[in-house]
């Protein structure tokens, strides 16, 4: 049951990440990382940033226990290890609450802000249009900086010069 549910909460963050944002269609291309990755569930492009491909990751927690009585926090459990873990990255991180009896779905920061384990998680950011833009905007503005990828690598075929 336990992965079940899991495997539906993915899925149900891939529908909410990718609803049309318009007639052009979604802003978001998610891709599931599969289970063999340890913090991680997906990692996810923008779609029309421009020359480059900004991206950001995300891991997914899904429950059927619904929200707490005082703060309305969704009920899930994320481990200190897995908020470290997923914070450790060098890119934008965050951590998704799916409440699966809604099909609604949360997204909270996890970039370093608050290391500790949680037993609930905000509901102050659902995955809707309007914060699906700012996403857009915070990753892409997370990117631009660093638009010149011009590695120069150990590695370099001289023939495609």
């Amino acid at each position: 049951m336990k992965d079940a549910l899991g495997q539906r909460g993915e899925r149900i963050f891939e529908v909410l990440i990718t609803k049309f944002h318009s007639d052009a269609g979604p802003i978001f291309k998610p891709q599931f990382l599969g289970d063999k990755w340890q913090y991680v569930d997906f990692i996810v492009e923008l779609v029309g940033a421009g020359s480059y491909i900004p991206y950001f990751f995300v891991q997914v927690k899904t429950t059927r226990q619904g929200y707490t009585k005082k703060d309305k926090r969704l009920k899930v459990q994320v481990k200190k290890e897995s908020v470290i873990g997923i914070a450790s990255y060098p890119a934008p991180t965050y951590i998704v609450g799916i409440d699966e009896v809604q099909e609604v779905g949360y997204l909270v920061s996890a970039n370093g802000e608050n290391l500790t384990s949680l037993s609930s998680l905000s509901t102050n950011f659902p995955i809707n249009k309007q914060n699906r833009e700012i996403l857009w905007d915070e990753v892409n503005s997370f990117w631009s900086q660093y638009n010149n990828n011009n590695l120069a690598s150990q590695f370099s075929d001289q023939q495609w010069r």
